[in-house]
C-alpha cells in the first residue's frame, strides 16, 4: 500500500518539478554563443520573463549590444510582437507576451557597435 501512495504522490509532483526546470537553449551565430532560458517557468500564456546571455568566440559576454526579439505564431502569422531587451549584469532580459497558447516562434536579433545585425531563432509552446 505504501508503494501504490508513493507512486501515486510522484505522479502528482511530477509535472510541478518539469515545469520548475523552465526552458533554455544554446545557439551559435557565427561566432556569438547565444544562451536563451526561462528559469523556474516554462512557457506560458501571458508575460514571460526571458534571459539571453551573448558570448563572443574567446568566451567573454558581450554587453554592448542592441538586442531585439520578434515573435509570432505560425498558424496566425498577422500576430507578430517585438520586445527589445534590455541589459542586465552580463546579459540581457525581455519580456514575452504570448497571446495564445500554442507554438511561438521567436527571432532574436542582436548588433553589436559597428557590426553586423546577427540572429538566431526557435520556437516555445506556449501552455
Amino acid at each position: 500500500m505504501r508503494k501504490i501512495f508513493l507512486v501515486v504522490l510522484s505522479l502528482f509532483l511530477l509535472p510541478a518539478m518539469v515545469h520548475a526546470a523552465g526552458f533554455s537553449l544554446s545557439k551559435k551565430a557565427g561566432d556569438v554563443t547565444v544562451e536563451v532560458s526561462m528559469a523556474g517557468q516554462s512557457p506560458a500564456v501571458g508575460k514571460n520573463m526571458i534571459a539571453l546571455e551573448l558570448t563572443g568566440a574567446n568566451g567573454t559576454p558581450i554587453t554592448d549590444a542592441e538586442v531585439v526579439l520578434d515573435y509570432f505564431m505560425p498558424s496566425m502569422p498577422a500576430m507578430k510582437y517585438r520586445s527589445t531587451a534590455q541589459r542586465k549584469g552580463t546579459g540581457y532580459t525581455a519580456e514575452l507576451g504570448l497571446a495564445m497558447a500554442g507554438q511561438w516562434d521567436v527571432a532574436v536579433s542582436f548588433r553589436r557597435p559597428g557590426g553586423e545585425m546577427q540572429k538566431i531563432t526557435f520556437s516555445v509552446n506556449a501552455k
